[in-house]
């Protein structure tokens, strides 16, 4: 297929999936994207620090015969395991600790969509891993939660359970939430945090990569000082290919799906608000498309989480 086909067919595709406006870049266009990202990665990278020690936290996340929410300090993961299916993962999570000190994991567990109550063949093990030094292998289990095996007996609708644990960290961005305003308090609230999305939405379908990263960055910097992200690891975030703005990449048939039948939920103790779709409590920023042979149709997701500073009006990303 050349190229002037393909451009022809994705636009009557666009047209025809209520995403007309759906903007799609000539390679000088791609290119100058490139090199605006890498300026952007110049700016991030001056704006973290470098840590002689750098002791990463994960949590090994398992789980069958449920859907389960897993939050630390009252955040949730961004990651969706409300899937029926089984799952397994060590996440990071430096970025939700913010600092040195005692902080709380834990789990909300869910009946699979085709049950009404948390079922016997539940099983849900988190673990709270230390890796002393991010770069190597030695890991430490430093708290473990479990949920009980007769968890089916309860015939529960939801169930819910949470740990404590210690960390020590070289930073401390503790402030950030601290000192954010109680979204509890903003009149208002769901509109602005609907707008927000609308707002990525609207740059989604305008393939505007670069400007969404570089809106990000005020806020979003120091998870990469958290994580200790490397210019590499920066490379990597910001170059690669991303089909939810059509980055750098060749797909047909994209169509992001309108923010609908969405819940709002306040979280991080009244810091943080988030919105996912009813039911499945999932993701609502999401892109379906093929790959450029239209043999197979995919999906693309994004978790944002949203804070208020103090002192301002305006939502920023914190995830």
């Amino acid at each position: 297929m050349n190229i002037k086909t393909f451009l022809i067919m994705a636009i009557m595709a666009f047209a025809s999936c209520g995403n007309a406006q759906v903007k799609i870049k000539t390679e000088k266009e791609m290119e100058q994207e490139k090199i605006k990202l890498k300026e952007l990665i110049q700016q991030e990278l001056a704006m973290v620090s470098r840590y002689p020690h750098q002791p990463a936290y994960y949590v090994q996340v398992n789980k069958s015969g449920c859907r389960i929410v897993v939050k630390v300090d009252d955040i949730p993961l961004g990651y969706n395991f409300a899937e029926d299916e089984g799952q397994t993962m060590l996440y990071p999570i430096n970025d939700h600790l913010f600092g040195s000190g005692e902080h709380v994991l834990s789990v909300e567990v869910y009946p699979l969509t085709t049950q009404r109550t948390v079922s016997a063949d539940t099983w849900v093990n988190l673990k709270v891993i230390l890796f002393p030094e991010k770069s190597e292998n030695e890991r430490e289990i430093i708290a473990e939660l479990n949920v009980p095996r007769n968890i089916g007996e309860q015939k529960l609708s939801i169930y819910c359970d949470s740990l404590c644990f210690k960390v020590k960290l070289p930073f401390d961005y503790t402030k950030v939430l601290r000192t954010a305003k109680d979204l509890r308090k903003v009149p208002n609230l769901e509109a602005k945090v609907l707008a927000h999305y609308n707002k990525v939405r609207d740059m989604m379908i305008a393939g505007k990569y670069y400007e969404y990263n570089k809106m990000r960055l005020a806020s979003t910097w120091v998870l990469t000082d958290m994580h200790y992200l490397t210019e590499e690891n920066l490379k990597l975030a910001y170059l690669e290919a991303d089909e939810l703005f059509r980055f750098d990449c060749e797909v047909t048939d994209w169509k992001a799906a309108p923010i609908e039948n969405y819940e709002m939920i306040i979280c991080g103790n009244g810091k943080v608000v988030y919105l996912r779709r009813i039911g499945t409590m999932d993701q609502v920023l999401r892109a379906t498309y093929s790959d450029i042979d239209e043999e197979y149709e995919y999906l693309s997701t994004q978790f944002i989480a949203l804070y208020m500073p103090q002192g301002s009006d305006e939502l920023m990303e914190l995830y």
